[in-house]
């Protein structure tokens, strides 16, 4: 028990947005703070002070060094104002050119909070002593002041390097990708690790959404209300947590949005059976998180969905980049070869009594990964071609029942090639599975994987 909530602990501690301006604010009030410690050492260790001075800052006085600091502060809040812009710039980029779930990374990203914070704090901590050896009547050489504030420097220089490294992955595609892949990844390993294989799995969504509640007596609906400050959109539950709360009510719940959904105020989102009420209705969302965005590492589906917008905005007219979008079909498949044999690994059983949740199959997975790029993807040959090698690679991994989904996929690709490439030689190309899209005009087309469909 002990061990589920401290997993749940850390699932929330992982997927919460942090707010942008809370490490900032703790280090610009950290500046504050030595700006009136450090002058404080100077005073009570002059000895001291004035050997370091002497062997380090020998033709530097007191205004001297509030000169150099007052340098400082300027150059720092400089800094910042460029820090802000190439921020800016990056999120512009990202919304514009590639998804909205790109913004939230830049929101996310420990890097630039750091650099924003500590920059700040640069500025204010020499200001601060600036001001206070202009204004002082004492002739004092703050010599351990004005260390720190060299050490604050360099540590100022090397955060804008990997600021500047940062904002760079993002304006690169390949590097963004990878970015997101790396999530994807992580968010297959904490949603169906390896550990679990062979355990029953969960209920999926289908026609009926709850087919093992028995349909006697009329559920307690609880609806989301008020909206959590977070945001709407469902980014985790605490499975064990509702299990182990339903049994202590004697009651069945069902989750009724799966993960992902967007949950609005007056939409159900709990049905209790047989009608137990929970005492508080803070019992239940303590176990959900909910968040702004569906991003790359909430879970699987949420990575592929990032792959596949930014391939639909290469996609688009105004941008019209295949390229792109074959780089995120790379990406897709190395997803899908990951999570097939994880799913078939699991035996099929009944989801909990006492609670149950919609989760994805298999043909879930496929349909959110190709659908729209397919569609979308049409009349491109180079997406046609990475779409059908994606089929067969990801084939090879398959149980036979998993690759249904792929077979019905490829004979639509098939029955639209005639009215998409009327020309012999086009239509015999758009066939011909391409690892790289429009890598060779054979493709790499292998006897093995043919017989796979």
């Amino acid at each position: 028990m002990v061990r589920g909530r401290w997993k749940w602990c850390l699932t929330r501690h992982r997927l919460r947005a942090p707010r942008i301006w809370a490490l900032p604010v703790v280090l610009l009030a950290a500046g504050l703070f030595l700006s009136w410690l450090f002058p404080l050492i100077d005073r009570e260790v002059t000895f001291y002070g004035e050997e370091l001075g002497e062997a380090f800052f020998v033709h530097l006085d007191s205004g001297s060094m509030s000169t150099l600091l007052s340098a400082v502060a300027g150059g720092m809040i400089t800094l910042t104002g460029l820090v802000f812009t190439a921020i800016t710039l990056a999120m512009q980029f990202g919304a514009s050119q590639l998804s909205v779930r790109v913004v939230p990374i830049l929101q996310q990203d420990a890097v630039m909070r750091w650099a924003i914070g500590t920059f700040m704090a640069t500025f204010v901590y020499t200001l601060m002593i600036s001001v206070r050896l202009a204004v002082s009547q004492e002739s004092y050489r703050p010599v351990i002041s004005m260390f720190f504030a060299i050490l604050l420097a360099v540590v100022c220089a090397v955060l804008f390097f990997a600021l500047v490294a940062r904002v760079t992955t993002v304006l690169n595609s390949g590097q963004l990708l990878r970015y997101l892949a790396t999530e994807g990844r992580r968010a297959v390993d904490r949603t169906h690790p390896k550990g679990d294989l062979g355990a029953p799995a969960a209920e999926t969504a289908s026609a009926d959404p709850f087919p093992g509640v028995s349909p006697d007596g009329e559920p307690t609906v609880i609806r989301l209300g008020t909206p959590p400050r977070g945001g709407q959109t469902l980014i985790a539950c605490d499975d064990r947590g509702l299990e182990r709360l339903a049994r202590r009510l004697g009651a069945r719940i069902q989750l009724v949005p799966v993960i992902g959904d967007f949950v609005a105020q007056e939409a159900p989102l709990f049905l209790v059976y047989p009608g137990a009420r929970p005492r508080d209705r803070r019992d239940l969302m303590r176990h959900l998180l909910f968040g702004t965005t569906y991003s790359a590492g909430t879970d699987p589906a949420g990575a592929l969905r990032a792959f596949v917008d930014i391939a639909l905005k290469a996609l688009s007219p105004a941008i019209n980049d295949p390229g792109r979008a074959v780089q995120c079909l790379d990406h897709i498949e190395d997803l899908l070869v990951m999570i097939a044999p994880r799913l078939s690994a699991r035996q099929p059983g009944a989801a909990p009594a006492a609670f149950q949740h919609r989760t994805r199959s298999w043909p879930d997975y496929v349909c959110i990964a190709t659908d729209e790029i397919r569609q979308f993807g049409s009349a491109s040959l180079q997406v046609q071609r990475r779409l059908r090698a994606l089929y067969a690679t990801v084939a090879e991994v398959c149980t036979p029942e998993q690759v249904g989904p792929l077979r019905s996929r490829l004979a639509t690709m098939d029955a639209e090639v005639g009215a998409q490439w009327p020309q012999d030689l086009d239509g015999r190309l758009a066939r011909l599975p391409d690892s790289q899209g429009l890598g060779t005009e054979a493709g790499d087309a292998r006897e093995g994987l043919a017989r796979r469909f």
